[in-house]
């Protein structure tokens, strides 16, 4: 019976041993998730103190030992490349991947990081080397992977390719990519027509207006060619299409339109337009270029008091200019009214025409593409009292 006793109590003193062993192991390991290891602040202080490089070491030594110090290289790569210092950056990311204790995730996200690096850099073979590697694989960040390798073909111009990952992304539904599609249709159409391919510009313009029925580029585009061909009725039809797309985009489609107006000899109908299109959106292009006819068939009188009119209703520095020319036209103009004229014009030619709404760039030229913050269609004619 005292054996029993003994062999009794032996087994529950193993039991407390083992159960207040797991309360220790429990709290160890609770305390060094909550704090920050000693690594970290010797990192940190390095980082503090500009030693950067030293920084590195530190940190990317510690994943021996501290698996979660990926995300805190991953941070550290992305301060160095947002601050420019790209080649930090690549070292960080080099020096992470190099790590056998890597997850296949993690992995995932420094080859991510590291394309982007070489990206910055202009090293675009690698980067798509990488990413067309990373777009095989099923991954949360996939759309990111093909994002950025997008990014790289339209940089390189490869139209055929950037459509590819286009539809993926679409496919996805990662975003909106039919009107981007619609400009990489257009790009490729522009290339056919400079080759002389008609019949291939016209598929491409085709695909244009399937993706976004919308494109005033595309518009702009097949009224051109029709143009070039000698279908004046085809181009006006073209062209007109563009004040239902985006009437602010006018402007930019009048010069062509006038042209095939004159040429299929009905500038009444031209005239038409422009009215209908002042009734639906009064702008200084429309306007001038009324005033500038209403001269001709009217006389200057009647072109000065419309302008004058159109004026009190929507001011713009174009529209005072226009009047003032009109005026040096119909009287015997002044010292002080060929000043202001003069002043007026060189206003004008220090003004941007178009402006980026996504970034703020403007500039005399229209880019379909905003050669700052990349965005396509962004670029409008400026509205307003300097625009239209």
């Amino acid at each position: 019976m005292p054996d029993i006793a003994l062999l009794a109590l032996v087994l529950v003193a193993m039991i407390i041993g083992y159960f207040f062993g797991w309360r220790d192991q429990r709290k160890r390991q609770a305390k060094r998730a909550g704090q920050p290891s000693k690594e970290y602040f010797v990192g940190l202080n390095y980082l503090l103190n500009e030693q950067t490089d030293q920084a590195i070491d530190v940190f990317i030594k510690a994943l021996d030992t501290d698996n979660d110090t990926v995300d805190t290289c991953l941070a550290l790569g992305s301060v160095f490349g947002k601050r420019g210092e790209v080649e930090k950056s690549i070292r960080v990311h080099q020096d992470l991947l190099a790590r056998p204790s890597l997850t296949s995730s993690q992995c995932f996200q420094v080859q991510l990081a590291l394309a982007q690096n070489y990206s910055a850099a202009g090293l675009l073979d690698r980067a798509e080397a990488i990413l067309t590697d990373l777009v095989r694989q099923k991954h949360p960040l996939l759309d990111r992977a093909l994002q950025q390798l997008l990014k790289i073909y339209e940089r390189e111009r490869e139209w055929h390719k950037a459509i590819d990952v286009a539809q993926r992304l679409k496919k996805n539904g990662a975003g909106h990519y039919g009107a981007t599609l619609a400009h990489f249709y257009c790009e490729q159409g522009e290339t056919a027509i400079q080759h002389n391919d008609k019949v291939l510009a016209r598929r491409l313009i085709s695909h244009a207006f399937a993706q976004d029925k919308q494109s005033v580029r595309a518009s702009l585009l097949l009224g051109q060619m029709e143009f070039d061909a000698g279908n004046y009725k085809l181009a006006i039809k073209a062209l007109q299409r563009i004040s239902t797309q985006d009437i602010s985009f006018v402007p930019v489609s009048l010069p062509l339109l006038e042209k095939a107006f004159e040429a299929s000899g009905s500038l009444r109908g031209f005239v038409a337009y422009l009215e209908r299109c002042l009734g639906e959106r009064p702008g200084t292009a429309v306007i001038v270029t009324l005033s500038r006819l209403l001269c001709q068939q009217a006389g200057e009188p009647e072109a000065v008091s419309f302008l004058s009119t159109q004026l009190e209703r929507h001011p713009t520095l174009r529209g005072l200019h226009e009047l003032i020319g009109l005026r040096r036209q119909s009287q015997v103009a002044d010292d002080e009214l060929l000043l202001i004229h003069h002043l007026t014009g060189r206003l004008l030619e220090l003004k941007p025409v178009f402006s980026c709404a996504g970034c703020g760039f403007s500039g005399k030229e229209m880019h379909w593409q905003c050669p700052r913050c990349h965005c396509w269609g962004s670029i409008k004619p400026i509205q307003g009292f300097e625009g239209e």
